[in-house]
């Protein structure tokens, strides 16, 4: 019993090691920019027609934005690239995307950021089109809001 506790507390420690910054990693903002979207604001639409009280309250919205990622900085040098969402006041947004395989797809929430991809910077710019689907609870939805997605890399010493 208390080797398999110790395993899984060992198991843990090592999922915590492997997702934090590693020792010495500088983190910087990367400058976007060149990215593009579709469209300038993004219609919510509700996920059932005629929410009830116990009904989904869902809504959906969803944008496709040509990215274009100014990485010259750290050009050959092996970097960790996040894809992150400032925090929404009042509104849990969630975000989930697809790409075209240049970054990782993944899902993030307003106040977080997510790994997009992990490797040696081999061109000064990526670009990569990518589907981003918006998803929220249409009651905490009372007006527009201006979502601020941001991307960071953490460059290895």
């Amino acid at each position: 019993m208390r080797t398999r506790r110790l395993s899984r507390m060992l198991v843990a420690t090592l999922l915590g090691l492997a997702t934090a910054a590693p020792a010495g990693a500088a983190t910087f903002r990367v400058d976007d920019t060149g990215t593009f979207l579709s469209q300038p604001s993004t219609p919510m639409r509700w996920r059932q027609l005629a929410p009830g009280r116990a009904g989904d309250h869902t809504v959906e919205g969803r944008v496709t934005v040509a990215l274009r990622l100014n990485l010259s900085p750290w050009l050959n040098r092996p970097a960790r690239l996040f894809m992150g969402l400032a925090p929404t006041e009042g509104l849990q947004m969630s975000a989930s995307w697809r790409t075209q395989g240049r970054l990782l797809p993944g899902t993030l929430r307003g106040g977080s950021r997510t790994l997009v991809f992990e490797g040696v910077v081999r061109d000064a710019f990526l670009q990569e089109s990518i589907v981003l689907d918006l998803v929220a609870d249409g009651r905490t939805l009372e007006r527009a809001q201006s979502l601020q997605f941001f991307f960071e890399i953490e460059v290895m010493p």
